[in-house]
C-alpha cells in the first residue's frame, strides 16, 4: 500500500528543501541569500563563465539569473562584460568583494556540510549518492 512518507519524491524533496532552508538560515546571518552564494561560486571556479551559462548551472532560466545579477551587481560583487563578438552576451566576473563573500561563504558551507554529515560514514554517503545519481539516470531514462 502506498505511503506518502515513505516515498522516495516525498522523502528526498522533503530533505533538499530542509537542508536548502537551513543553509539559506545560516547565510542569512552574513546578509546573502543561496541563490547570490551559488552564483558567487560559480563565477569565481568558472573563468568568464556566461549568463546563459550560470542558469544552466544553477537549473534557473535566464530572467531569473539577470535580476540576481543586477541585484549583486548593485552590492559591488560582479561585474558583466559585454562580448566584443555579441554585445548581448554578458561574461561575468567577480570583483574584489564579491571574491572576499565568496570566499568567507566557504567557511560556512564547510560548517554545513560538516554538521549535516555528522555521523555519517564515507561509504554510507558513497552509497547514498550513487544511489540517488542512479535514480536520477532513471528519470532521465523515462522521460525519452
Amino acid at each position: 500500500m502506498f505511503n506518502l512518507d515513505d516515498c522516495i519524491a516525498f522523502v528526498t524533496c522533503k530533505g533538499a528543501k530542509d537542508l536548502a532552508d537551513t543553509l539559506e538560515k545560516r547565510l542569512n546571518n552574513f546578509n546573502i541569500t543561496r541563490s547570490q552564494w551559488i552564483a558567487l561560486y560559480y563565477i569565481k571556479n568558472n573563468n568568464m563563465i556566461t549568463q546563459k551559462q550560470l542558469a544552466d548551472k544553477m537549473s534557473l532560466k535566464e530572467p531569473s539569473v539577470v535580476r540576481l545579477l543586477d541585484k549583486m551587481e548593485l552590492y559591488g560583487w560582479v561585474n558583466r562584460i559585454s562580448s566584443n563578438d555579441d554585445k548581448r552576451m554578458k561574461f561575468l566576473i567577480l570583483t574584489e568583494s564579491g571574491k572576499d563573500i565568496e570566499t568567507a561563504m566557504l567557511d560556512v558551507a564547510e560548517k554545513f556540510k560538516s554538521d549535516v554529515l555528522d555521523g555519517i560514514s564515507p561509504e554510507d554517503l558513497d552509497v547514498f549518492k550513487s544511489t540517488l545519481n542512479k535514480m536520477l539516470i532513471n528519470i532521465e531514462d523515462g522521460s525519452k
